[in-house]
């Protein structure tokens, strides 16, 4: 008898042949729960009040991790109502998940996750980030319970002057003698704490000019000088005109934008001058861009300082104006206005372009909140998610914004 050989091919272990191999990519079961929650961005998936009663039971057993994941998982694709992110997000904190919350709650700006995101940033240790986003919220609306402690409390850990008394602009008059100012006030169009802008036409040429009269010529002279002279040496495309400026009287004269302030269009949600946005929104960058090539920091960047006109072909254009506080590029930052000052220059970074692209970024998230589906575009969307992301990731200046458009 021969010596004994293997057999080339031997059969697997009997367990091996019971029990295949699961592969590792395979997902765990889900009960019929939990695919019901995680079908809320399908068609005929469950509405944010369902979404939110299946959280809550699964936050009862032992799925919870998995749902939160699949939520996490769907936000990525789509943003979750914000509700239900805040939900999950509260959720992903008691579990000590504070990063993955961060993430789900960046996916949407309501002010519940405003609100979140400000507490969470604080905790952190980022105290000017968390300035930056309760001022958002403020901006909003000043009776958000909580907003307004935490505002105070938060400037004083960053060691800022308290705001001084704000006076309200609707007290005060300005006597200006009409024989000295060449134009004749046909109505207000706006009001704020430096001055009231009419609708004013002048007498000498016939043409509508918006007519900025300051509260306080003797005390704003140096500002009113500097906000007119600052144009004047940017005029150009998306800057508006100076006409003409009397320091002693108070008054700048500048081309009339017969569509008013983005902000009024924005809070009329004035579709019809606003959509398309690809109309007008990179005429806007390209202003700040050359604001910024030109060594000056607008620092003031808001709905509210963006005028609107028709353009020639029918298309309206915009328009920055009030550089009142504008500052060259390293010199120290001046107070901005609520909402649109970015963390860097809360902690008291000196003035840079990228304070500039934050306000923007701001200014692009109002606009496609207040025109909803009609100006959504995921371009624009994603380009704001840049402006007001990490210093270390904005892009530098406005010609870096219009780069980052180009690719898109």
């Amino acid at each position: 008898m021969g010596p004994w050989t293997p057999p080339r091919n031997p059969p697997p272990p009997p367990e091996e042949r019971r029990t295949p191999a699961a592969s590792p990519a395979e997902a765990p079961p889900r009960s019929p729960a939990i695919a019901r929650l995680l079908a809320v961005a399908a068609r005929g998936g469950p509405a944010e009040e369902e979404a939110l009663a299946l959280l809550q039971t699964a936050r009862l057993t032992p799925e919870e991790g998995l749902a939160l994941d699949g939520l996490v998982q769907l936000s990525r694709v789509r943003a979750l109502a914000p509700r239900l992110t805040v939900a999950a997000a509260s959720a992903l904190i008691d579990r000590g998940d504070r990063a993955a919350a961060r993430a789900l709650l960046e996916t949407t700006d309501a002010t519940a996750s405003l609100m979140v995101r400000a507490d969470l940033l604080a905790d952190a240790g980022d105290v000017a980030a968390a300035m930056a986003t309760i001022e958002r919220v403020l901006c909003r609306d000043l009776d958000v319970p909580g907003a307004r402690e935490r505002h105070t409390r938060w400037r004083a850990r960053l060691g800022l002057a308290e705001r001084p008394a704000r006076v309200d602009p609707a007290t005060m008059t300005v006597a200006t003698p009409r024989a000295r100012a060449p134009f004749e006030l046909l109505r207000e169009v706006a009001r704020g704490g430096a001055g009231v802008v009419f609708e004013a036409r002048d007498r000498e040429l016939g043409r509508t000019v918006a007519l900025k009269l300051y509260h306080r010529p003797d005390r704003d002279r140096a500002q009113l000088l500097h906000e007119g002279r600052v144009a004047a040496a940017l005029e150009g495309p998306g800057v508006v005109r100076v006409f003409d400026v009397e320091p002693t009287e108070g008054w700048l004269a500048l081309e009339w934008a017969s569509l008013g302030a983005l902000r009024d269009l924005v809070r009329r949600a004035d579709t019809a001058s606003l959509v398309p946005v690809d109309a007008w929104l990179p005429g806007l960058v390209g202003a700040l861009a050359r604001v910024h090539a030109a060594g000056w920091v607008h620092h003031d960047v808001k709905p509210a300082n963006v005028l609107m006109a028709p353009g020639d072909h029918g298309a309206p254009v915009a328009w920055l104006a009030d550089f009142g506080i504008a500052r060259r590029t390293g010199e120290p930052s001046p107070p901005g206005s609520l909402g649109f000052v970015s963390p860097e220059r809360l902690a008291g970074r000196p003035s840079d372009a990228r304070d500039d692209v934050y306000g923007l970024g701001r200014v692009v998230e109002d606009v496609l909140a207040g025109l909803g589906s009609a100006a959504d575009t995921e371009r624009w969307r994603a380009a704001a998610a840049a402006c007001t992301g990490p210093d270390d990731t904005r892009p530098r200046d406005g010609a870096a914004v219009l780069a980052l458009l180009d690719r898109r």
